[in-house]
């Protein structure tokens, strides 16, 4: 007994067990149960070929069924039965090339009724045809299609079954007609045929086609056969399976069953020689099986016997060393050699735990001491590190900030799209970077350095995000600091000594040249040059004015103004430069559903005006400048575009088009500062300037300024795509 407690004997058991199981099982189910067997082997033949058949019938039903939905919606249809006369030269050629789809489309009938339910056409005949006469008014389905509602009928014509598909012609809920088709049910007889089996279908009023003898008619028609269930029977030596119709023909109304017979000694007959057969050579299979498993059973276990010692020396001793070393080719060796393999990987990761261990150490050492803000959370925002300057710029300890999705606590709602597209741009583009605003616990948003970057497995899928927040305050400030100190340090300096040196002269200068302007005795010549005198007094005045403007860091008050109104302003001050330089000025009307600004009026006509006054002073007499504005990303900004037909810039001087005292004009004629400050007052409103220039093909200056209500961050993005 001790034999069959080991595995051996298990396994010599357990297949001695099947082998005589199997082959007695076979020979008393073949010998014993060969009439059940037959009747189960049919029926599921039957029933397999009733569901091909039934799904035939059905899909026949309902492709008719379609196309005839799909005649009901058509225009030409209605239209046609609205105004019959008008459309015979269209409806009759229409209908005699009309036939149902499917099989005996070309000999089954199709009328279009009017809304008397009298013939208006029908397909192969002339609308005016005797014969198409047909008065469908008493039909007794003619009243629910003449209220809007499809019908399925079947009706007797010419001593044949035939169904009749009725569907209504709609126009705006009121109904104008019926197209209505019948066709000989006998033509499903080919759609159901199947090889070597009887088909007959049932309706309740008796068989449609397929022969049935008056017994097997009596027995199929009982009140399974309209009850939904499939009914198997054997009577004399023909097996009949009664399968009801569930799909179109059901949800229509048509209660049909489908009869398919089979005579019985279609499958007996193999049966029976393969229980002769089996029963010869289950003996002898018995005994070459149970030599087989006994000689299969000592080769299977040797092998079994090496992994084991091998197992239990790794279990006592825990020497990962241990190898099987198995050289067998089949399964068992390629466990064994699967394995050793895993033992290799197991002793090599052991090893790189024990390094990962001191590098995980030292790496939660660094994100603790480092001074920039570290957080790392998972796809659920959740954060599962946040160092302690994280904790010091934010207010918010680990366990705090641990109660609620990180993102949820720290981003501002206005921000949060901006955030998830720069992490969703981490997965595709590395790390990313980007200056924003984060909610602290007490002293609310900080500007802060964001780096993002995601973290993924060995397999590349996505871990979540390691979030590195530089404080930006200071830096800003310093920023900030150092710019303005520079440039008020240079503007102070060129600003005082042009005061300090033109001041006094200028005002000396006006005094002289208006004061001469006042006396009657000056002649027409001096009166104009003392005029020339005080208009170049002024100009150098203007240069010391557009100076302090340019150094001067000052928040200029914004008001709402309509477009519209702006442009008017302009045309009113430059008309009268373009007049005297005989140039074309073209300012167009802006239209009125134009959304409105919201800035500095005096700062943004002045860019306005500086960019006029350059193209007028760059185009030759006869030339022309062009002004207009539109509405751009959906009423979010206004584009302005200035365009001139003079001389252009080339590529070197667009490049320095913007510095300040850049100027290409002659000395006396431009202080180098237009573009500068209109530039400067374009991007102070959160917009954007471009110019499009060649030499000799004219310059065309566009603007984009945010609409007034605009979100910040949707004018930072337009402005951006807007470039």
């Amino acid at each position: 007994m001790s034999f069959f407690r080991s595995l051996r004997g298990k396994v010599l058991l357990f297949f001695l067990l099947i082998d005589l199981a199997t082959v007695g099982a076979l020979i008393f189910t073949v010998s014993g149960n060969a009439r059940e067997a037959l009747e189960q082997s049919i029926g599921e033949q039957l029933r397999l070929e009733s569901r091909i058949s039934s799904t035939d019938i059905e899909e026949e039903l309902a492709f008719k069924w379609s196309f005839m939905q799909s005649l009901a919606g058509n225009t030409f249809l209605i239209n046609s039965v609205t105004e019959p006369r008008g459309h015979e030269a269209y409806l009759a050629p229409f209908m005699q090339r009309l036939q149902l789809p499917g099989l005996g489309g070309e000999v089954s009938d199709v009328w279009v009724l009017d809304a008397g339910g009298r013939v208006i056409a029908r397909n192969g005949l002339h609308p005016a045809h005797p014969e198409s006469s047909v008065d469908f008014a008493r039909e007794p389905w003619w009243p629910g299609v003449s209220t809007g509602q499809p019908a399925v009928a079947l009706v007797q014509r010419e001593g044949r079954s035939r169904l009749l598909y009725g569907l209504p012609l709609s126009s705006q809920g009121r109904t104008l007609g019926a197209v209505v088709s019948e066709f000989d049910v006998a033509l499903l007889r080919e759609t159901a045929a199947r090889e070597g089996f009887g088909v007959t279908l049932l309706s309740e009023q008796g068989p449609l086609f397929g022969p049935l003898s008056p017994e097997a008619l009596r027995r199929v028609w009982n009140p399974r056969a309209v009850s939904g269930e499939d009914s198997t029977f054997l009577l004399g030596d023909t097996f009949y399976l009664v399968a009801p119709l569930k799909g179109f023909s059901r949800e229509h109304g048509l209660v049909w069953s489908l009869v398919l017979s089979a005579p019985a000694e279609r499958i007996l007959r193999p049966l029976q020689e393969l229980r002769q057969r089996m029963m010869g050579a289950g003996a002898v299979l018995a005994v070459v099986f149970a030599g087989l498993v006994i000689w299969g059973t000592r080769l299977l276990l040797r092998p079994l016997g090496r992994i084991e010692g091998t197992l239990r020396r790794i279990v006592d001793g825990g020497d990962l060393s241990q190898r099987v070393r198995l050289q067998s080719r089949d399964e068992l060796g390629s466990i064994a050699r699967t394995f050793d393999q895993m033992m290799e990987k197991l002793e090599h990761r052991t090893a790189e735990l024990e390094r990962s261990r001191d590098e995980l150490a030292l790496l939660a050492h660094i994100t603790s001491a480092s001074p920039a803000a570290i957080a790392m959370c998972d796809l659920q925002g959740h954060a599962h590190v946040w160092n302690e300057a994280a904790a010091r710029l934010f207010g918010w300890s680990q366990e705090e900030i641990s109660e609620r999705p990180f993102l949820e606590r720290l981003v501002p709602a206005s921000q949060q799209g901006a955030l998830a597209e720069l992490m969703t741009r981490s997965g595709s583009e590395g790390p990313v970077e980007s200056e924003v605003g984060l909610l602290s616990r007490t002293q609310g948003a900080i500007p802060v350095q964001l780096l993002v970057t995601r973290i993924a497995d060995a397999a590349a899928q996505p871990l979540g995000y390691v979030f590195i927040m530089r404080d930006q305050r200071e830096v800003k400030r310093l920023r900030e600091s150092l710019v303005q100190s520079e440039k008020m340090a240079a503007m102070g300096t060129l600003v005082a000594g042009l005061s300090h040196e033109l001041n006094n002269p200028l005002g000396i200068i006006l005094g002289f040249a208006q004061g001469m302007a006042r006396r009657s005795t000056l002649d027409d010549g001096s009166r104009t040059a003392v005029a020339a005198i005080e208009r170049q007094a002024q100009r150098c005045a203007q240069l010391v004015r557009a100076l302090l403007d340019f150094s001067r860091n000052k928040v200029p008050f914004r008001e709402r103004v309509a477009v519209p109104d702006l442009f008017a302003r302009l045309r009113e001050l430059v008309q009268g430069q373009a007049r005297r330089a005989n140039i074309e000025l073209e300012i167009l009307t802006p239209p009125g559903e134009l959304p409105e600004l919201e800035v500095c009026v005096q700062e943004i006509e002045s860019a306005l005006l500086n960019l006029l006054a350059n193209a007028l002073d760059a185009t030759p007499s006869g030339g022309s400048v062009s002004m207009s504005a539109r509405a751009v990303a959906q009423d979010t900004g206004i584009e302005v575009v200035v365009t001139d037909t003079g001389c252009g810039m080339s590529e070197e001087v667009l490049q320095r088009a913007f510095d300040p005292f850049f100027t290409t004009k002659p000395v006396g004629q431009g202080t180098g500062l237009g573009l500068s400050i209109t530039r400067n007052i374009v991007e102070a409103h959160g917009g954007a300037i471009d110019v499009k220039t060649a030499p000799g093909a004219g310059t065309t200056v566009r603007l984009w300024l945010p609409a007034a209500g605009a979100p910040p961050q949707a004018q930072r993005m337009e402005a951006t795509a807007w470039k």
